[in-house]
């Protein structure tokens, strides 16, 4: 064959309108996708008057579901193991090894103090950056990131650690305030473990 006599395939298969599993794929594929497209289309924005969505990383612990703007999270990681350090506050479970940097850990169960019987240990945890510490926070679950309206959110006035809660009872917690404790304070005033 030479270079004048190249083969249009394209056209070739929409001629012999051949049936194979691979053009069946992609032609299911490109319907999905403009589906796709034509869904998102329709999804309302937020207006002017809703107000600009916060940005929230979403995540449960034991039976709670929390949020926190993820302008405050450095990053999301899986944990196999803990190390504990004697001394310190319940709710600090102790140390981990984050690329090379050590990172303290976090129960907001404890620190909390809600009880709870799940006893299946965290598996995941959130790094959080404010007023200069950097904490990692333990979850069971990283649901992902997702934007909340602030017509979405009910104000919780009576609530120290959170800006609000949604109706599906996501906790939109306030980690200014919560890391501002003085508690997280190593030689603060909480309990220590034994």
């Amino acid at each position: 064959m030479t270079d004048e006599q190249t083969i249009d395939w394209k056209s070739l298969w929409r001629e012999l309108d051949w049936d194979d599993a691979t053009r069946n794929r992609e032609a299911n594929e490109r319907r999905l996708q403009h589906r796709a497209r034509q869904y998102a289309a329709l999804l309302p924005t937020a207006s002017s008057e809703d107000g600009k969505p916060q940005v929230v990383l979403a995540f449960q612990l034991g039976g709670e579901r929390y949020a926190i703007d993820v302008m405050c999270v450095r990053a999301v990681r899986a944990i196999t193991y803990i190390t504990p350090v004697p001394g310190v506050p319940r709710f600090y479970r102790g140390v981990v090894n984050l690329r090379g940097q050590i990172t303290t850990v976090m129960d907001l169960r404890l620190f909390f103090e809600i009880d709870f019987t799940d006893q299946r240990p965290p598996e995941e945890l959130a790094l959080v950056r404010a007023n200069n510490l950097e904490i990692g926070i333990l979850a069971h679950h990283v649901e992902g990131v997702m934007d909340i309206l602030p017509k979405m959110i009910e104000s919780l006035p009576d609530v120290r650690y959170a800006r609000g809660v949604t109706s599906s009872g996501l906790v939109l917690l306030d980690i200014e305030s919560l890391f501002a404790d003085e508690r997280l304070i190593v030689g603060g005033t909480e309990d220590r473990m034994d």
